[in-house]
């Protein structure tokens, strides 16, 4: 684990913020938005992504190396995007050390899918799927009530080990293979509910739900002081038949009135389990068959991918919200004040494990933001590795995200186009 250098090298005069488990994506946008005058502050950047190492970390020892490192150092702000273990160990941090933050308990409640679902369930509950707790330890031949269903675990992360059920059979081999590959990916936050909360269930367990259809979009929103603000809604858009994204839309062509459900439902939940001083994001399923909206899961920190979607479209960026936010001050955030009316995140995605012979090269990207310098890009995977080697969900290989703003939807794809025209990827069939 990487920690800063010399904290005597900090600048007195201005805002120490601190970004724990730091992404490519935090430095990028962070770095942007501090050229700005007024956020010309020192950013201290630790440790290496959590995902790495999970299985062996101590989020206990962490934190109390991070008092005792910087028990000397005035900090103004704690910043983390991902929200295991980043953004509840920023939440215990910001409470230790007296910064504006999330509170520990709203921030392990979103944390903790099946207790989402018990707080969702007595303040919102037509809202919400039916759903039950399922022990993956149980060797009883456990028979769900019905099928078909959708299971994952208590603590879900980048879809891994979410999956459609549909029989027993499938059942039972999704459970086989849980135990199997489940890799004590719910030690940290099993220790933390542990010791900052009466949470009884541990993360080990998996929530079934029942299925749940119609258009998927992501609300955003944030709290200050106890007052909620919706940023927006957008539609994410899936390959057919699969759950894996094709790309995001901002913003979401939803009616008004759906548009204004969703916010409700939102305000009334957030508010309900005391979330404050925070970024939120909640994913949301309508269903135009049924009129009804559903929560598919709340998420208690910002949706970084979405920062600069919103930036292009509405001329803030969600960073800088965040950063306000760690600082205790009020965010400013005026809709339409971009300079392009839609923004759109294109994923490039194979269905099938490739080698990498060769990936876009500096030279490549500079040319894609000579013609379109709103544009953010990102090249996942190694030369010489294959596409699975990187993080992936259980149906696709994604290996890059190209960011753009455009004044129609057809400018938006044409540019598209453009890009993967000038962006050299080399992907062998294995």
């Amino acid at each position: 684990m990487s920690w800063p250098g010399d904290p005597g090298g900090l600048h007195q005069n201005m805002k120490n913020i601190v970004i724990i488990f730091p992404t490519i994506r935090d430095v990028r946008e962070i770095e942007k938005i501090s050229v700005e005058k007024q956020y010309r502050h020192n950013y201290i950047f630790y440790g290496q992504n959590p995902r790495e190492y999970l299985s062996v970390f101590d989020p206990n020892r962490f934190i109390e190396k991070f008092q005792k490192y910087f028990e000397d150092i005035s900090i103004d702000g704690i910043i983390a995007t991902h929200d295991y273990p980043g953004s509840i160990i920023a939440s215990i941090l910001s409470e230790k050390l007296n910064t504006a933050g999330t509170g520990v308990l709203p921030n392990l409640v979103c944390q903790h899918k099946y207790y989402s679902r018990v707080y969702q369930k007595r303040v919102v509950p037509d809202a919400i799927p039916e759903f039950f707790l399922v022990d993956p330890s149980d060797k009883k031949n456990y028979r769900p009530p019905y099928f078909p269903i959708f299971m994952k675990p208590i603590k879900s992360f980048f879809s891994i080990f979410a999956a459609r059920i549909d029989s027993q059979e499938q059942y039972n081999e999704f459970i086989r293979s849980y135990r199997k590959h489940n890799r004590k990916f719910s030690e940290p936050l099993n220790i933390l509910l542990k010791k900052y909360s009466s949470l009884k269930i541990d993360a080990d367990y998996l929530i079934a739900e029942k299925l749940m259809n119609g258009k998927q979009v992501t609300l955003e929103g944030y709290v200050y002081n106890k007052k909620i603000e919706v940023l927006g809604i957008t539609d994410s858009i899936k390959h057919v038949g699969t759950i894996s994204f094709k790309r995001f839309e901002y913003p979401s062509p939803l009616d008004k009135r759906i548009q204004d459900r969703m916010a409700e439902i939102a305000k009334v939940f957030i508010s309900s389990i005391g979330f404050d001083n925070g970024i939120f994001n909640i994913e949301f399923f309508y269903d135009p068959e049924e009129d009804t909206v559903k929560i598919i899961e709340v998420n208690p920190r910002m949706a970084s991918q979405f920062a600069d979607l919103m930036e292009k479209v509405d001329g803030v960026n969600t960073y800088k919200i965040q950063v306000d936010l760690s600082l205790g001050k009020e965010p400013f955030f005026n809709k339409k004040s971009g300079k392009f009316k839609y923004a759109t995140s294109f994923i490039l995605r194979s269905f099938e494990d490739k080698k990498i012979v060769s990936l876009p090269g500096k030279n490549d990207i500079e040319k894609v933001l000579n013609i379109f310098p709103e544009a953010r890009i990102e090249i996942y995977g190694k030369e010489g590795a294959r596409l699975s080697e990187h993080l992936q969900d259980m149906q696709s290989y994604r290996y890059g995200i190209i960011n753009l703003g455009g004044n129609s939807r057809q400018e938006l794809n044409d540019k598209f186009e453009q890009c993967g025209r000038l962006l050299k990827f080399n992907l062998r069939n294995i």
